[in-house]
């Protein structure tokens, strides 16, 4: 019996993003997984960026290293997403740079700095 992969947060893993509705992104893709291993297995839920090759230049995209191709994290496309319906399979880990990259990104776009900056200060 082969032992079920629990995605880990900063872990790269395939995630099948289909069906999608109107602007989403699609395709079975690479994924920075964001949330605890706890969380996962309590829910069967994960929470993380999806990682395209499509690289644009974009104020939220990360690059990221280790992939077959040149690639971005898209930061500003986050998902919840049931971890065993969408296949998740093992890739790599991200370097802890990278995914400290991806989250001061989202702090700045949920914007959550004046929050973090009010806390600092107490």
């Amino acid at each position: 019996m082969s032992k079920i992969y629990v995605p880990s947060r900063n872990d790269i893993c395939w995630l099948d993003y289909e069906p999608t509705k109107g602007k989403e992104i699609g395709k079975y893709r690479p994924t920075l997984v964001l949330s605890s291993q706890e969380y996962h297995k309590k829910t069967g839920l994960l929470i993380g960026c999806p990682i395209s090759t499509s690289i644009r230049g974009g104020a939220t995209e990360v690059p990221v290293n280790h992939l077959e191709s040149p690639s971005v994290i898209v930061s500003h496309l986050i998902h919840t997403l049931d971890w065993k319906q969408r296949q998740a399979k093992f890739i790599h880990q991200a370097e802890q740079s990278v995914v400290d990259e991806v989250l001061l990104r989202l702090i700045s776009l949920i914007g959550a700095n004046e929050v973090i900056e009010k806390m600092l200060n107490k």
